[in-house]
């Protein structure tokens, strides 16, 4: 039973390791291009490989602009810094007078300028560390410095190019992917609810339930794309993109709510009978196909079957359930105005979008 629970648990397994399809893809295109700069330079020495592989690394991970206008300003300004603060701490690194000042009153300007939309970039520390860096290079030639600065450029440039033009982040399909992983998620979630309400007793505990864990990683689909809803990168589109934004909101809260409803008729130890269990799990399992059906195309239009599921066999099973605790109450008309919800949105989600 143990190892029939754990390869349940592999999907959801899977989804809390993967750190995003363009997180990886970045990280990707981060080796990529460090390999790339490494092959350039195989015949430098040592030290000229190592920054040369920090530096195009730091390059790659600091740009945080969502459109390619806003990623070849930055490719160009942080580029420009990254050379000009190497080169000025090769100046200064035998001015120890100096050295510390300069160090010090730099640390003050990129700590400042993380305020320009630069709060969960890598750019402006990485400048003060190239600048730290070029003080305590072992560098005692000028064939060295030429050395280091060379292999600053080609860093620099294989970088702007991977950066740009190998498979470009395209911010517009990220929303595409995680508007179907969440209608995915949704619709996994549903069936597990089902096997629940089916299911005679469970060794889980409810919190470790597959079908409470995924309220995590809807929520973590909804914060990203409401980052990518507000900013520049759809703005042609942003009527549509709230409207479709407003719906998947009502969605996953509608699916919390259910959970919550079953989590507190079980913490009361409330039982319901085999008819309504049957009942809700039939209505979870239609809305779990309905769901599975659901795709977002690339222009965001969004196509599945126009179908709305019938809650009147519910309430009649319902209507015969002997109730007179209030919060058990409350929770099985949460249930239905959960079921109510979902019917709504969905149906306004393909409507609007469907062109019909």
């Amino acid at each position: 039973m143990k190892e029939l629970i754990r390869f349940r648990n592999i999907p959801i397994f899977l989804w809390n390791i993967d750190p995003g399809y363009f997180l990886l893809k970045h990280a990707a295109k981060t080796v990529f291009a460090i390999l790339i700069t490494l092959s350039f330079l195989h015949q430098e020495p040592f030290f000229t490989k190592l920054i040369a592989g920090l530096v195009c690394g730091f390059s790659m991970q600091g740009i945080v602009a969502k459109t390619f206008s806003g990623r070849i300003i930055q490719v160009l300004i942080f580029d420009a810094l990254y050379f000009n603060l190497f080169l000025l701490g090769l100046l200064i690194r035998d001015l120890s007078d100096i050295k510390g000042v300069v160090l010090i009153l730099l640390g003050f300007a990129v700590n400042y300028i993380r305020r320009f939309n630069l709060q969960t970039s890598t750019a402006p520390m990485m400048m003060w560390m190239l600048c730290f860096l070029a003080t305590i290079l072992p560098v005692n030639t000028s064939h060295a410095i030429t050395s280091h600065l060379s292999g600053l450029t080609v860093a620099l440039m294989t970088s702007a190019v991977v950066l740009l033009f190998i498979f470009p982040e395209n911010y517009a399909h990220l929303f595409v992917y995680n508007s179907n992983r969440l209608f995915q998620l949704l619709a996994l979630g549903m069936l597990d609810i089902e096997r629940y309400l089916l299911a005679r007793s469970s060794i889980r505990r409810f919190e470790e339930k597959k079908f409470n864990q995924l309220k995590y990683n809807l929520n973590h689909l909804l914060d990203i794309n409401q980052a990518i809803g507000q900013s520049a990168v759809l703005v042609k589109q942003q009527d549509k993109i709230n409207e479709i934004l407003t719906h998947q909101y009502a969605l996953v809260h509608a699916y919390i709510l259910m959970i919550e409803a079953y989590r507190i008729l079980k913490i009361h130890g409330f039982h319901l009978s085999n008819t309504v269990r049957s009942a809700l799990g039939s209505i979870n399992k239609q809305f779990s196909e309905l769901l599975n059906s659901i795709k977002m195309n690339k222009d965001h239009s969004i196509y599945g079957p126009p179908l709305i599921i019938s809650m009147t066999h519910l309430a009649d099973q319902l209507s015969q359930q002997r109730v007179i605790e209030p919060t058990i109450i409350m929770s099985i008309l949460n249930l239905k105005l959960s079921f109510n919800i979902f019917n709504k949105h969905i149906d306004h989600l393909l409507v609007e979008n469907n062109g019909c």
